[in-house]
């Protein structure tokens, strides 16, 4: 999508209009490429320049994120096995950090693992969390879809998802 739309997504961007901004690893060096730094890290701090909230999703290797001038490099190497692919953007009216993998999850298929991480993520800011904990959630989220076919979370998968949650000591939603 960045290949084929770059500059209408670089004026939607440039409009101030975004808040959040979602990215796969791919996407975002796509929109920076012929760059002199065309990484993903690099690619955070551009779109923070025009949105509150700026995330790229590293597959395999995690996320970094940032929401103002918080920035936050979550590992979680051993849930997701495959590349998200969802360049999302919402309007919604410097301290590094990182932490390690929140659980172990046998990758199955990785399709829905990007709108599954996204939502987990939106979660965490309805939530009020602060950005790691946001990370964590999207992180668990996305975890939770790609240990079945289908793109669709199964029921063991939902309690897996609460479980990776609660020891995390993250939020889970009411009633469970």
């Amino acid at each position: 999508m960045v290949r084929n739309f770059k500059q209408p997504l670089l004026k939607l961007l440039e409009s101030g209009n975004i808040d959040l901004c979602f990215a796969n690893e791919d996407e975002a060096t796509e929109l920076l490429r012929g760059e002199q730094n065309a990484d993903p890290i690099a690619a955070v701090e551009f779109l923070a320049k025009y949105c509150q909230w700026a995330v790229v999703t590293l597959g395999s290797n995690g996320c970094i994120a940032r929401h103002g001038k918080e920035f936050k490099a979550t590992l979680w190497s051993q849930i997701v096995r495959e590349k998200f692919y969802s360049f999302t953007f919402l309007s919604l009216g410097h301290h590094v950090n990182s932490h390690s993998s929140i659980g172990e999850s046998k990758a199955t298929d990785a399709t829905g693992a990007g709108d599954l991480f996204a939502s987990g993520f939106l979660y965490g800011v309805v939530k009020g969390l602060p950005l790691e904990e946001c990370c964590k959630v999207g992180t668990c989220s996305g975890g939770s879809v790609i240990r079945s076919l289908g793109g669709e979370v199964t029921s063991e998968n939902w309690q897996w998802m609460y479980k990776q949650m609660q020891v995390q000591g993250l939020p889970t939603p009411d009633g469970l």
